[in-house]
């Protein structure tokens, strides 16, 4: 991908996430928290391409041709790498965010650097924008500077300062959870090249060894961790779930509850691995 260069079909993209915003659109806060609740309701998070053995391509062109043609979703360095690519050609100042994930991770664990996120600076404010965190990404734009909560539609969230880092949390039914840890130096295209490949091939991965879809719903977000479909509901609810017992049952449910159509042989794949975790 050329940075500096960054070349995106605004009309396509706002056809697929369902967002017109007319020919004068400004890079303001009220657009990029349109643009990032629209994103998060329309385009997955999905790893279908890691557990079918293929490594995401970054380059916009690409990004374009799997999310805005294929409608196909992503991870996070193809959801905000596109994201980027869209915000930068409307004129914001964006910075990307290179992150340790410490979701569901015991603490004295120390995890890579495999999460991509934004900075948005608008009107010298910093805010956090981030459509590829899973069923925990924020459904609108978080202020970095804020220590206090912040309200994002369904959810709940804040930052607290560890070390030298900036550790995102979020609220729940059952208390305050770690998201993940934002690193205070500035990456490189290279370094997240280097944090997909990883994610993409190492046997260890926990991306290559779980199915993982979610998108924002009314009322919500709706995540599939292998077999187990969840609603996240806003932060003192009680998630509703329901397992999935069969091929036909998770084919269904990509298709109509994440409008994800799959063919055969990557759910032969994602078929085969979810049955390794059942074993």
């Amino acid at each position: 991908m050329n940075d500096d260069e960054p070349t995106i079909d605004l009309d396509a993209y706002q056809r697929r996430i369902g967002l017109d915003l007319g020919s004068r659109a400004a890079p303001t806060l009220a657009t990029l928290a349109r643009l990032v609740e629209h994103h998060a309701r329309a385009i997955p998070f999905e790893n279908i391409e890691v557990m079918a053995g293929r490594v995401p391509a970054l380059d916009v062109g690409a990004l374009q041709a799997k999310m805005l043609q294929r409608k196909r979703g992503g991870y996070c360095f193809e959801q905000n790498n596109l994201l980027r690519a869209c915000l930068l050609q409307l004129g914001y100042e964006v910075q990307r965010l290179e992150a340790r994930v410490r979701a569901g991770v015991p603490a004295e664990v120390v995890t890579g650097r495999t999460h991509m996120a934004l900075r948005v600076t608008i009107d010298g404010v910093s805010y956090l924008a981030d459509v590829g965190f899973g069923g925990m990404a924020p459904v609108a734009p978080l202020q970095l500077a804020s220590r206090g909560e912040q309200p994002a539609a369904d959810g709940l969230y804040r930052f607290v300062d560890v070390d030298s880092d900036l550790l995102m949390q979020t609220r729940s039914h059952e208390g305050w959870a770690d998201c993940y840890r934002i690193m205070p130096v500035a990456p490189q295209h290279i370094d997240y090249e280097i944090g997909n490949w990883y994610v993409a091939t190492h046997a260890k991965s926990m991306l290559r060894q779980n199915l993982l879809v979610a998108r924002a719903v009314p009322g919500g977000r709706l995540m599939l961790f292998n077999r187990q479909l969840t609603l996240r509901r806003p932060a003192t609810a009680v998630p509703i779930e329901r397992t999935l017992a069969t091929r036909a049952e998770v084919e269904a449910v990509l298709a109509d509850d994440f409008d994800l159509q799959i063919d055969a042989a990557d759910l032969d794949a994602v078929m085969r691995i979810i049955a390794s975790r059942d074993a």
